[in-house]
């Protein structure tokens, strides 16, 4: 009897979870849920702690038992009548089911330990007094809750079930039903946050990919494409400068050609792919669309520009919305190739091939190919603005201020493509001075991480804490390799490395400026460990490499490049973590950096050891069936300690494939198309990394 309740809890809570999540699948819905239900679980737990007066005990024995129900009611605790196993993570995790219980269960405890302290915090300093303020918060919260789904245009689990109990068949079910509900309600919301549809919480620091590609084929498209090439056949422009003609100003069949390509099923679907319907609205920008031509040469006029590295617009730092530049090939294009250095890829877009990528935010740069092109390139430039459906007020507001910044350069352009005087020929310098600094900038660091870094300085000074600043830079680099290790798809792999590199260089830093100035003594002993420890773990990383050790195999960026020089030849097990973890030890050895910042390098070990153990728990081919382990000289050198498990299989096969494809089809890199529509990685990110990238593989 006690085995089948226990089953009978799990598949409850699986069931529910299932259910909970078809009405929590919108990121920021489940956002606002983790403010509201602590929110109400701490108005509960304050009216507890007040019911018992002085009786802490007896409060503290109901979260307990509280928490110590859930491992067998969630089914991560499975006991039968020999042995008590742990089912951490069940199934296959490439599935959408009921996955994560294990990490579900531990995030739940953090946040009962949080709540239990804050309410008692909270009663024992009369912020709340009676049971009236209780009450209040909780209507707060759970009005919070109903406004949260109002706003992201979801309905409410909870209507689900009572609404359907208005028949008799299920009206004795409403009750277990909404006594379930509330029980779980901690925990679903945890395992509603790994799986949103849209934007998972935890994926919100990962540097996601948002390149957008599709291809015109349509009848109405492609003579939409015929009637604006004829367009502009008509109207021959010179060869040696780039021609324009805006939206705005054109008139009969060739602007019905250009809402034709604008409405386009295609490109609709193509931006639906990233951005489910439902959650978030695309709308066109039609001031900022154009007809380009390109020129035949550039000679430091402002058509220079293209042939520089740059991001389009300035509103990099601009929260929650995009603006995209479209980029649709009118004609055949076999010359001038469009390269994304961030994300590593590089395309001749021709007849119909479409581009989408972040006006403000993703660098690219044009190229000419040896080969030459027999006729002019013509190309159309569609812009759309995408944002949340509930915030459509900041991105119409955004569309707005692209729309302006447009227009002002749109005009600067045109008297810099051949400047007349002195003064146009020096604008036709800022314009490619000022482009160049924004492209170092956004490349070596990204605007968005150095307006967070100015405003975590500003706001921790004068509103928190003198080391809210040290605490928020110190650490933001582990969670974003472990949310990036945790997501894994769609990632930018360039934009990855920057925020990474830019915030470890900050948290080092940090530690060298506190132990080296600001605290230091001498101590032989701490001085050796820092040397030592950074050591290991540098030659660590310079024997695996960049790529590799930014998950560039889990990525799938990379193949594996297995070592077994120094230091994995010492039969260390992780020698970066290891080296870098002894280092930080040296830091924490000093007496005055210790007494003055003693939790600064415990929490640095904690997440170096969360990290370790997230790589060992979701190794990436655990479940991979159809991994091979690659040949003899690999399988010995994975062998060692030191070695990654993750990287050791199904990648030789991959590259034999990759190796046909090539010979079969010697102008498309292992894709399907011609020449012009190639997309390949850009040997300027990574020029060891010959491997097929993952869009070719899909």
């Amino acid at each position: 009897m006690k085995k089948t309740t226990a089953k009978t809890s799990s598949v409850s809570f699986d069931v529910t979870a299932t259910k909970f999540r078809e009405f929590h699948s919108n990121g920021l819905n489940v956002f606002l849920h983790l403010i509201t239900t602590p929110a109400m679980l701490v108005s509960i737990a304050v009216s507890l702690i007040l019911l018992a007066e002085d009786k802490e005990w007896i409060y503290r024995t109901l979260v307990l038992i509280y928490a110590m129900s859930l491992p067998r009611t969630m089914g991560v605790v499975k006991k039968t009548t020999m042995t008590t196993t742990f089912h951490f993570d069940e199934g296959d995790q490439r599935k959408r089911g009921t996955k994560y219980k294990g990490t579900t269960l531990l995030f739940t405890w953090i946040s009962l330990v949080g709540m239990s302290l804050l309410s008692e915090y909270l009663v024992e300093f009369k912020y709340v007094t009676n049971l009236k303020q209780c009450a209040m918060l909780f209507a707060c919260g759970y009005v919070g809750q109903e406004l949260a789904h109002v706003i992201t245009f979801e309905k409410t689990y909870q209507q689900s079930y009572m609404s359907s109990s208005k028949s008799e068949k299920n009206l004795q079910n409403w009750q277990s039903l909404l006594i379930e509900h509330a029980y779980f309600l901690l925990p679903l919301c945890f395992d509603a946050l790994w799986q949103t549809r849209d934007v998972p919480l935890l994926s919100w620091i990962v540097a996601h990919n948002y390149l957008l590609r599709c291809k015109l084929t349509g009848a109405k498209e492609t003579n939409a494409l015929r009637d604006i090439y004829d367009f502009v056949s008509k109207e021959n422009p010179s060869r040696d400068r780039t021609a324009h003609w805006w939206f705005e100003k054109l008139k009969g069949k060739t602007k019905k050609a250009f809402d034709t390509i604008i409405d386009s099923e295609a490109i609709a679907g193509m931006f639906a792919k990233k951005f489910r319907s439902d959650a978030w609205a695309v709308e066109p920008i039609y001031s900022m669309n154009e007809i380009y031509v390109a020129s035949s040469h550039h000679n430091f006029n402002s058509d220079t520009v293209f042939y520089m590295e740059h991001c389009d617009g300035p509103w990099s730092v601009y929260p929650w919305c995009f603006v995209y530049r479209c980029m649709v090939a009118v004609n055949e294009n076999k010359q001038v190739e469009t390269i994304f250095p961030m994300e590593g890829s590089g395309s001749c877009l021709s007849d119909g091939d479409v581009v989408g990528f972040d006006y403000h935010r993703e660098i690219h740069i044009i190229r000419d190919l040896p080969t030459r092109n027999t006729d002019r390139r013509v190309t159309m430039k569609l812009h759309y603005v995408v944002y949340p459906r509930c915030f459509g007020f900041l991105g119409r507001f955004l569309a707005k201020l692209a729309s302006f910044y447009n227009w002002a350069a749109r005009n600067l352009f045109l008297n810099t493509i051949a400047p007349s005087n002195w003064f146009w020929k020096f604008m036709a310098f800022m314009v490619l001075f000022v482009t160049r600094s924004v492209f170092e900038l956004e490349k070596r660091a990204g605007l968005n991480s150095i307006v967070a870094v100015v405003l975590a300085y500003y706001v921790g000074k004068n509103f928190i804490h003198e080391h809210f600043f040290l605490a928020f830079t110190s650490y933001t680099h582990y969670c974003m390799y472990i949310a990036t290790y945790q997501i894994r798809e769609g990632i930018n792999f360039g934009t990855f490395k920057r925020n990474v590199v830019f915030f470890k260089t900050i948290a080092l830093c940090h530690l060298g400026y506190n132990y080296f100035i600001k605290y230091f003594e001498y101590d032989l002993i701490s001085l050796a460990m820092i040397l030592g420890g950074y050591s290991l773990s540098f030659s660590a990383a310079y024997a695996l490499g960049v790529d590799q050790t930014y998950f560039g195999v889990e990525l799938g960026e990379c193949a594996p490049n297995f070592v077994d020089g120094f230091p994995y030849n010492l039969g260390i097990p992780h020698p970066m973590i290891v080296g870098s973890i002894v280092g930080l030890l040296g830091f924490h050895k000093n007496e005055s950096f210790r007494e003055h910042l003693p939790y600064l390098v415990p929490l640095h070990c904690l997440f170096y050891l969360v990290h370790m153990v997230q790589e060992h728990v979701y190794d990436i081919y655990k479940h991979d069936e159809s991994a091979t382990t690659i040949q003899t000289t690999t399988k010995k050198k994975a062998s060692s300690p030191g070695m990654k498990s993750s990287k050791r299989r199904n990648s030789v096969s991959r590259e034999k494939e990759s190796e046909q494809q090539k010979k079969q089809h010697p102008h498309t890199n292992g894709t399907n198309g011609t020449h012009s529509a190639t997309r390949r990685r850009s040997t300027r990110l990574s020029p060891t990394n010959d491997r097929s990238p993952a869009w070719a593989r899909d």
